[in-house]
């Protein structure tokens, strides 16, 4: 009897476990040719992905089908991966938990020898699911959206937007922001990931050309 009211507890703690792990948002149907996708379960990150190394640098490493960025002995964790040829209009999606940071922040760089140093907007996501669209030069928030969702605890799929002058930030496939700006404007090269503060993880990028 012991045994069995063991087994049965047990069980009752696993099921209840599993249950507590929701499951990633479903993909957005975003319109538009793929140019770029990675769903980070390869055992090694992919080598096309880009940042500095050396002994205070910020660590990145694949894990459990996510990329876990950790902004170790670094003043920030930077990651960028170019495109085969530059885009004008273009959109990015990604799951992204900043389980242990400030914010997890993307967005496309320009063209030019520093891509870090290319960027007109990015995206940032916070633990408490505070999305913002920020300047990037003057590190001032253009517009923001409070999700009022545990983003340090779940995964939240968000997506950017990008034609002409005009932006549209989604989070679980629900437009939380829109936005006209100059800054989003012309060509992109690639995109870039960020984040500040401690750790969090990105997973399933996908970045496509839009008609």
């Amino acid at each position: 009897m012991k045994l069995r009211l063991f087994l049965c507890l047990l069980l009752a703690a696993t099921t209840a476990a599993h249950a507590a792990e929701k499951k990633p948002p479903k993909a957005m149907r975003l319109k538009g040719d793929v140019i770029l996708a990675d769903d980070f379960k390869a055992e090694k990150l992919d080598e096309k992905w880009i940042f500095p190394k050396g002994e205070e640098a910020a660590k990145f490493e694949t894990a459990t089908g996510a990329l876990v960025m950790d902004q170790a002995a670094a003043k920030g964790a930077v990651i960028w991966r170019a495109f085969d040829a530059p885009v004008e209009d273009a959109s990015i999606q990604l799951l992204v938990k900043p389980w242990a940071c400030s914010w997890i922040a993307f967005g496309f760089y320009t063209p030019g020898e520093r891509p870090g140093a290319q960027r007109k907007i990015n995206i940032a996501v916070t633990p408490t699911g505070v999305v913002a669209v920020r300047d990037v030069e003057s590190q001032t928030n253009l517009k923001a959206a409070n999700t009022r969702v545990d983003a340090a605890k779940e995964w939240q799929r968000v997506a950017f937007e990008s034609k002409g002058d005009k932006l549209t930030v989604m989070v679980n496939d629900k437009a939380v922001i829109e936005l006209k700006t100059e800054l989003t404007q012309g060509p992109k090269a690639g995109i870039l990931l960020n984040l500040y503060g401690g750790k969090g993880s990105v997973g399933e990028i996908e970045v496509k050309k839009l008609k």
